[in-house]
């Protein structure tokens, strides 16, 4: 949207103002269009291919959350020549259990193509390592 916007001003610059912000309006909605269907767009085009999208529910990422923490624990904390198996209690955290789920998952959920699942898979990009960093700072 800011860079439609950012467009139309420019027009509006160019032609001295004479079309009274209108040309910034107009590219704030081109650009708001543009995203939305970027968006809707790519979605469409999977329902089109035969391909479904799955999300999870945000208790299921803190149950993930939760156990993929304590799992990190155990393994600290186990022994290499360890013959017995691990054994996780119920999470004592309630931190992951009620609120909001941090931003960084938020991020990563508007970005389904960074999953190491798909086969367009992008997971070099910067913006995903560091949401993975800020994440791994609040696990």
């Amino acid at each position: 949207i800011a860079a439609g916007a950012a467009a139309g001003a420019g027009v509006d610059l160019l032609v001295g103002g004479l079309t009274l912000g209108a040309a910034a309006i107009a590219g704030a909605i081109a650009g708001g269009a543009l995203q939305t269907a970027r968006s809707y767009g790519n979605r469409l085009l999977g329902k089109l291919k035969g391909q479904r999208e799955l999300t999870v529910d945000d208790s299921v990422l803190r149950l993930l959350a939760l156990r993929q923490k304590q799992l990190v624990q155990a393994l600290d904390l186990r022994g290499h020549a360890a013959l017995e198996s691990i054994q996780l209690a119920t999470p004592e955290d309630k931190s992951w259990r009620e609120g909001k789920l941090p931003q960084a998952l938020d991020k990563a959920r508007a970005h389904p193509q960074w999953s190491s699942l798909n086969p367009g898979k992008r997971q070099e990009q910067a913006e995903r390592q560091e949401q993975i960093e800020i994440l791994a700072q609040d696990l």
